[in-house]
Formats: structure tokens, C-alpha cells, sequence
């Protein structure tokens, strides 16, 4: 169980639910845990934000789409056996280092998710170089970091990871399919410019089955389950601390506590 609470007799005495009942109390869950958009985005949606605090946006989130994420699979992929499961988290590794890495085997060309960030700043009005050396708030760094460990150690195991990007991906399209009406309607971005948006969400629905078959098959014990459902909240706790440093520079007027020193990420 790594760092995480053993689970009590009471709780392992409960029979296991059946795959379909398990990935219907996930959904509850994330209902549960969900049911208001974080702040930011809230302002976010209600068009008072502004273009300002939609490039501290983009400056803050980098380091999530272009290392955390990739850092995360990673490390769930290489504690992963079942072949099945491995080549579709290899797949999920190639949508976030970008289709174009087999280009010459299927001709996909999209770029990584890093990229596509990058230029979706710029669709914004930011140059990629102030994104690059941006100071990123201290909350928002370990809150990544708390993904980057949690998947590299034994607070998650691979089938946790598994119910994580489930989260994740549920999340993405619920609240990714909001930002980018609000960026149409509130701020003038056509959908078709939103390349960054429409590649995630297209992403994210493309993995929903394959991740509801495993948790249905593999989380079939109900200590799995349990452990499941909690690394399920858990990633949805850090899609929200995430934004937190973001709201409070914004309703504030004054930037929170930031990394000492700017990343030190290549454009290569």
C-alpha cells in the first residue's frame, strides 16, 4: 500500500460491487466531488476573466502538459504486466508525445500535447518564450508533483493509475467541453482554432472504454475497488489544486507564493 492508509476489517469486509456497479459509484463519485467547477473556471465561464489571467493560465499549466503527464504514464506503464493494458497506456504515451513520433508508420502528424499548448498561448497572445520562463506558483508545482510521486511509487499501482486517468479523462471532457464553449462565446476563439482542446477531448473519449474494461475486470476484490475509488478522488482533488493558485492571483490582484527560479524547458 506505500505510503498510503492500510484499509480497516470493516471496510474489506464488504463484498465487492460487479464491474458495472463499480464504474457507476465512480461516476457518482465524481459527481459527488465535481459538482462545482473550480473557481477559475467558474469565472472562467461566466466570461470575467481576463485576457490576462487567461495567459497566467497558460503559463502556469505548462509544466502539466508537458511533464507531468508524461512523466505519470510512464511510470504507471512500467509497473503494468497485462500486455493488453500496456499497449493502450503506450498508446496514451503517444497522444501525449505527440502522434507525429510515428509519422513515418501511420502518418498522424499532431503534434504533443506540449506543443499544442504552447500554440494555443499564442492563440491567446502569449509568446511562447514568456511561457517557457515562467515562474510557476508553488501550489500549482506540487500539486503536479504530488501526481509525478504518487505515480512513480507504490501510493498508486498500475490499476490505480488506470482509474486516475479515468478521472482525468471524465473531468477533461466535462470541463474542457465548457472552456471551449466559453472561449467561443465569452472571448471570440472559434472552436476549429481550439486545436489543443479538440485533440484532448477527441483523446480523452477515445480512452474511456478501454479504461472502464479494466477497472471492470481487474478491480474485482473489494480492497482493489477500494483502493481504486480512493486514487480516483485523488486525482480529482489534484485536477483542483491545480487551479487554485490561479483564482487566488486573479481575485486577489497579487501573485501567490512562486517556484524560486523560471523552468528551464528547451523548445528543441
Amino acid at each position: 500500500m506505500g505510503n498510503q492508509t492500510p484499509f480497516g476489517p470493516n471496510e474489506l469486509s464488504k463484498p465487492p460491487m460487479t464491474g458495472a456497479a463499480f464504474i457507476a459509484f465512480l461516476h457518482e463519485e465524481k459527481k459527488r466531488k465535481c459538482s462545482n467547477p473550480p473557481p477559475f473556471l467558474q469565472a472562467m465561464y461566466d466570461s470575467n476573466l481576463t485576457q490576462e489571467d487567461l495567459i497566467m493560465w497558460v503559463k502556469d499549466l505548462y509544466p502539466y502538459w508537458s511533464e507531468a503527464l508524461v512523466y505519470s504514464i510512464g511510470a504507471i506503464y512500467i509497473k503494468t504486466n497485462d500486455e493488453p493494458l500496456r499497449t493502450q497506456m503506450l498508446r496514451r504515451m503517444v497522444d501525449v508525445e505527440g502522434k507525429d513520433v510515428v509519422e513515418d508508420l501511420t502518418g498522424w502528424n499532431t503534434p504533443s500535447y506540449e506543443e499544442l499548448w504552447l500554440q494555443f498561448g499564442e492563440l491567446l497572445g502569449v509568446d511562447r518564450s514568456e511561457v517557457l520562463q515562467w515562474n510557476q506558483f508553488t501550489r500549482t508545482y506540487f500539486s503536479m508533483r504530488t501526481l509525478m510521486t504518487y505515480s512513480r511509487y507504490w501510493d498508486w499501482s498500475w490499476l490505480d493509475g488506470i482509474a486516475t486517468w479515468y478521472a482525468a479523462d471524465l473531468y477533461w471532457i466535462d470541463q474542457f467541453t465548457k472552456i471551449q464553449n466559453a472561449l467561443n462565446n465569452n472571448y471570440k476563439i472559434p472552436n476549429q482554432l481550439q486545436l489543443f482542446i479538440n485533440v484532448l477531448l477527441e483523446d480523452a473519449q477515445s480512452h474511456i472504454h478501454w479504461e472502464e474494461e479494466g477497472l471492470r475486470y481487474w478491480a474485482c476484490t473489494t480492497e482493489r475497488q477500494l483502493s481504486a475509488s480512493r486514487a480516483f478522488r485523488e486525482r480529482l482533488d489534484i485536477e483542483y489544486q491545480l487551479l487554485v493558485a490561479l483564482d487566488e492571483a486573479r481575485s486577489s490582484g497579487s501573485l501567490p507564493f512562486q517556484v524560486p527560479t523560471a523552468n528551464s524547458y528547451s523548445l528543441d
